[in-house]
């Protein structure tokens, strides 16, 4: 038990810093204005990062610009953005060996190859790890010995950014967890569960299809909840719920207009973005507030309902009876509804005043806008949730039946002699 959490302590920091590693990744505060010498106070702040730079106002509006020319871009920029990537991308396939091989689950019956799997995660995770340090500590050193550099004037002067730090620490989180992996594994020799002796298996074809065929259901509701899980935090994080509408004399425009959530944004034909949050809760309308509500307690249930359903996957040993396990997965799966009802709600309700401001002859051309991207996916991803949530809900159903049904023989008694005098002649 003591190695098993030791497993789950390491994947947990793995993943941890996986996601640490996205998150750095997307910031563009690698390098920030450095408020020195004659440039203490600015009306704006320039942010710089591996995809983009922005532009703080004071007044709170943003201003970013993607850049142009990949070619353009320093080799340093390059490199760190591919070592990232790559990071990112190794650190995903780390994750599910670490399942595949992690004592509670069922992927891997052979103990010294589920100690190898769990080996070679581990072993990932460490290079992923790595590969995150090398160009953070690298940007970092091109921006202290800038700022140290009596050539450079103070306006061109950087300092670290917020995302630097959050690299580092996801770095040491993955590190930390890929070590944490390695050493999880039994010394060579040890057995680490003693020898029992059970009654006798048989194995009919028809149980253990009927036992695969409701593990590979579990296993793609899981997988289309966790999607639309996905999908959900998207829409939640767009500002594309609303979208202008190119009609009548706003067909051709030097700006677009988005509105979600939690910002507006307006994009220019330049290629340049402004986006500003909205400065009250209270000034809001009555129906953004609902679906803010709505679309982040989704978020969270469907959270709760994905660390259920591992729970009581068939694929998985956290729990060990089938009946139990059954009920969990019933129980994961109307969460996940839950989940997706409320992300369509909202979804739903601001279509339908798009809709109806569109084809209100009071409302100007100007004002009318269009069914943004958000929308669509934030449908996409109800439907996701709920498909899977029906699936896990009806594949436990014949769960709670074993594949292996036992069979157990009558034991023959002897009497005190061990065999009665009249089989002799």
């Amino acid at each position: 038990m003591a190695s098993m959490g030791m497993q789950v302590l390491g994947i947990a920091l793995s993943v941890i810093g996986w996601l640490a590693s996205i998150l750095c990744c997307a910031l563009p505060m690698w390098r920030e204005t450095a408020f020195v010498g004659n440039n203490i106070v600015v009306a704006q702040i320039i942010w710089e990062g591996l995809w983009m730079s922005c532009v703080v106002q004071s007044t709170g509006q943003m201003q970013c610009k993607v850049y142009d020319s990949l070619l353009a871009l320093p080799q340093d920029l390059q490199a760190a953005r591919a070592m990232v990537v790559v990071a990112i991308v190794l650190a995903i396939l780390g994750t599910l060996l670490a399942v595949a091989g992690g004592k509670c689950t069922n992927c891997v019956e052979d103990d010294t190859a589920k100690a190898k799997v769990m080996i070679l995660s581990g072993i990932i995770f460490i290079v992923a790890g790595i590969l995150i340090l090398i160009p953070i500590s690298w940007s970092a050193n091109s921006i202290i010995q800038d700022f140290y550099n009596p050539l450079v004037s103070d306006s061109q002067k950087r300092d670290l950014g917020s995302s630097l730090y959050v690299g580092w620490a996801a770095s040491a989180l993955l590190l930390l967890g890929g070590g944490i992996l390695c050493c999880t594994c039994p010394p060579r020799g040890e057995k680490p569960y003693s020898a029992k002796f059970t009654a006798a298996r048989s194995l009919p074809a028809s149980n253990y299809e009927l036992w695969m065929a409701m593990m590979t259901m579990q296993m793609g509701g899981l997988i289309m909840a966790t999607l639309g899980w996905l999908g959900s935090i998207l829409t939640c994080a767009l500002p594309m719920w609303k979208v202008t509408a190119f009609i009548g004399s706003n067909i051709v425009v030097a700006q677009v207009f988005w509105e979600g959530l939690w910002m507006n944004c307006v994009y220019e034909s330049t290629g340049q973005m402004q986006c500003k949050a909205y400065d009250s809760l209270l000034e809001l309308t009555s129906d953004l507030q609902a679906a803010r509500a709505l679309v982040v307690t989704s978020i969270f249930v469907a959270f709760l309902a994905f660390f259920i359903a591992l729970s009581g996957a068939d694929c998985t040993r956290c729990v060990d009876d089938n009946g139990t396990k059954s009920r969990i997965s019933a129980v994961a799966g109307v969460i996940f509804i839950m989940a997706s009802i409320m992300l369509l709600i909202p979804v739903s309700w601001s279509a339908n005043s798009i809709v109806s401001n569109f084809y209100n002859p009071m409302v100007p051309e100007a004002l009318k806008r269009e069914l943004g991207a958000a929308l669509y996916i934030g449908w996409a991803s109800s439907a996701l949730q709920l498909f899977g949530g029906g699936v896990l809900c009806c594949s436990g159903s014949q769960s709670q039946q074993d594949p292996y049904p036992k069979k157990y023989r009558a034991v023959k008694s002897c009497g005190p002699m061990g065999y009665a005098m009249k089989d002799y002649v």
